[in-house]
């Protein structure tokens, strides 16, 4: 017993090893000897535990769940990997799962180095299994309940500032990227949405675009402004494919999300101009909009957003914005 206690306090103290200095190790060992100077310290025995499939009966379920109520592909398959992550972690079935299991485990994510948002992340995927578990009656208790959100530095994102836009626009090496610059700035929508865009859902008379297959297989109307039509035509009427997508790749298949990835990196590249990827027309394009005055509400209907906070965190405000609303305001 009493070697399990000076283990104990050999393992802590080593850990803190590079992270803090010596002499407050010390006292941590001091600390941690006086107290468990009460307690009886005894070591798990950790065994493999010998699995009635439980686990994976349950998160093939709750899969399916998450499918029916429309989650996307992509969401649903972050949600299987970490719950496929903790029952390998803890090694025990979902209904002998307490707090500290939960606690230990996101102390191991941590302890691999992971950030602090991820982290978040991952404690909000798993509070979401538990609750469907608990809504299921599979479960008679919550036990990530008690786990306080974790906090972490929220990243400023920007849009693309309009030098960095006509920096973008002049890197274009050939009419398909153009194209697809154009159509990004233009309607804000997700790269998965614009790979699956046929041209019979564009409507070149009213320039509005029919969008499928985006975010839990929901269907919406976006639009696209008279440039981007016009450098849509463009590529359309000089590519050499008859298929009804609306962007392919050199092989002749319709272009993916990986594709679309790709070509902007090109353009980074040429431009030197940092983090140009989808998201951030979709950032660029929500900001736009606000800045010109459109409502909150009409800005995440065309971006497909079902929660308005979520469209709140794709508008950025500048500081000298900000100070001339307040200076019209209180004028």
């Amino acid at each position: 017993m009493a070697d399990c206690k000076a283990q104990l306090i050999s393992d802590v103290t080593e850990a803190l090893v590079g992270q803090i200095k010596q002499r407050d190790i010390e006292t941590v060992s001091d600390e941690m000897v006086i107290a468990l100077r009460d307690y009886e310290v005894t070591k798990r025995v950790t065994e493999l535990a010998k699995y009635d499939g439980a686990n994976e009966m349950i998160l093939k379920r709750y899969k399916a769940c998450l499918v029916i109520a429309g989650r996307s592909e992509k969401t649903v398959a972050q949600y299987e990997r970490t719950a496929k992550k903790l029952f390998i972690a803890l090694q025990k079935n979902y209904t002998d799962m307490t707090v500290s299991d939960l606690r230990y485990f996101l102390a191991y994510e941590k302890s691999r180095g992971v950030s602090n948002r991820t982290l978040e992340n991952t404690r909000v995927q798993i509070s979401a299994f538990f609750t469907w578990l608990l809504d299921e009656e599979l479960i008679g208790k919550n036990p990530c309940r008690s786990i306080a959100p974790i906090k972490y530095t929220k990243e400023v994102k920007l849009p693309f500032s309009a030098v960095e836009i006509d920096a973008i626009r002049s890197a274009c090496k050939n009419k398909k990227e153009r194209a697809i610059v154009e159509f990004l700035l233009a309607s804000g929508v997700r790269v998965s949405e614009l790979c699956s865009i046929r041209i019979g859902d564009i409507n070149f008379d009213t320039l509005a675009v029919i969008v499928k297959e985006g975010k839990g297989a929901k269907q919406r109307t976006v639009y696209i402004n008279d440039l981007a039509s016009k450098h849509l035509v463009e590529y359309l009427t000089s590519r050499d494919i008859n298929g009804d997508y609306l962007f392919y790749n050199k092989k002749k298949e319709p272009l993916n999300a990986g594709g679309v990835r790709f070509l902007l990196k090109e353009i980074e590249t040429r431009t030197g101009i940092s983090n140009i990827h989808p998201h951030r027309f979709r950032r660029t394009f929500a900001t736009g909009l606000a800045n010109r005055g459109m409502e909150i509400q009409e800005i995440g209907k065309l971006l497909g957003h079902a929660n308005l906070n979520t469209t709140l965190t794709y508008v950025y405000s500048s500081e000298e914005k900000i100070r001339t609303s307040y200076l019209k305001y209180t004028a």
